[in-house]
């Protein structure tokens, strides 16, 4: 068993190595370097093969980050600063990871030779220069955004703005145009209300729309309410309230009888049989009744309406929704006169002496003007504004 635990260990071994060799040799020079540094770290005795590969890996990133530095030239192309200072962050992170195990020396006595060219100077100029533009970039998309009401270019603005803060959390007035990029990119909409319905329960119903809680709608860039001035508006959502309609209170009755022969007793009595006197048990019903009742209640209630959304800077209706809601009450009770031994098991199940009261035409207003908000609520919410 230990001879058989010794060569798997030692398969496994072989096996790293190769992986790391086959990693350098198919060009996968990022993966190879990190799984170098992680064999070698706290390693005492340090295979050659793995300090080759890491030695090579290394030469090869550096070559190709400077390269790439290089051909992005951004000092002609200061939109490309970004990515030079990530370039030279990978390197600066690169160099920290080896640092820890320099002098890197195999246990066959193989030195490893790393370029550790201190580039802090290169990266704290490519950091200005981002930051510097970023600046200046959102300046520009910022006055963009003011001379032709483009929301887009302050909310890019604005994440530039953003990204500066990881460099420079105080740079300039950052803080101020950064509000300002939320005032030009925030999308405003404005809801309004149209009550055509006459008679007690308009009101009513538009005091209940105003309650609605159109603020859950918002999100970082869009801004929903019923108090936005209109000049500033970039979405209408106009709410029409056309009828409310209430069935009159109907009531019917099923009246139904039900009979059962129920056992009262058992006498004893003489009876003559093959010429002899015997006594003999006889069985004594008794026919009982009852008479049930039942009571169906039902009315109904309609609200109408409609919700338009419009882009208030073109005023082209972007959908248009009919709302129509209902409220359907339906009351039951049930009871009987009679014998309660009369009534089958079905007739006891519908036993109900609770008779729901009809509810008012204020009460049945005030549900369908709850579900008429949802509905709102739920389209807007689907209409997708941003």
């Amino acid at each position: 068993m230990r001879k058989l635990i010794y060569t798997i260990v030692l398969i496994t071994s072989v096996a790293s190595c190769t992986s790391i060799g086959k990693l350098v040799e198919r060009g996968e020079y990022n993966q190879a370097f990190n799984l170098a540094i992680k064999k070698l770290a706290g390693d005492k005795h340090k295979k050659t093969e793995h300090v080759r590969a890491l030695e090579k890996a290394y030469a090869k990133l550096l070559q190709t980050s400077l390269r790439e530095i290089d051909r992005l030239n951004a000092p002609s192309k200061p939109e490309n600063w970004s990515k030079v200072l990530g370039l030279y962050e990978e390197i600066t992170m690169r160099q920290d990871k080896l640092e820890a195990l320099l002098p890197l020396v195999s246990e066959d006595g193989y030195s490893a030779a790393f370029d550790m060219t201190d580039f802090s100077h290169q990266s704290a100029q490519a950091e200005d220069q981002t930051v510097i533009f970023y600046y200046n970039n959102a300046l520009m998309l910022l006055d963009r955004a003011e001379q032709k009401n483009d929301r887009l270019s302050a909310r890019k603005a604005y994440d530039q703005l953003r990204a500066i803060e990881r460099y420079r959390s105080n740079y300039k007035d950052i803080r101020t145009q950064m509000d300002r990029a939320i005032e030009l990119g925030m999308t405003m909409v404005k809801f309004n209300i149209y009550n055509d319905i006459w008679g007690v329960h308009a009101s009513g119903i538009e005091r209940g729309l105003y309650d609605m809680p159109v603020s859950r709608l918002n999100s970082f860039w869009i801004d929903y309410g019923f108090n936005h001035p209109l000049e500033r508006a970039d979405y209408l959502i106009e709410i029409e309230l056309e009828h409310i309609n209430f069935s009159p209170s109907l009531e019917r009755t099923n009246t139904y009888q039900e009979t059962k022969e129920i056992l009262v007793r058992t006498d004893k009595v003489k009876e003559i049989r093959d010429s002899v006197e015997v006594w003999v048990e006889k069985e004594v019903y008794e026919l009982v009744r009852a008479s049930i009742t039942e009571t169906f209640r039902e009315k109904t209630a309609e609200l109408n309406g409609k919700i338009r959304i419009i882009d208030h800077r073109t005023g082209e209706t972007i959908r248009s929704i009919p709302v129509n809601v209902f409220r359907d009450f339906k009351g039951y009770g049930a009871g009987y006169t009679g014998d309660k031994r009369a009534l089958s098991e079905e007739s006891r199940d519908k036993m109900d002496g609770f008779l729901e009261m009809f509810p008012s035409d204020f009460s049945m207003a005030s549900d369908l003007t709850d579900a008429f908000k949802d509905v709102v609520m739920n389209e807007v919410n689907r209409a997708g504004l941003k």
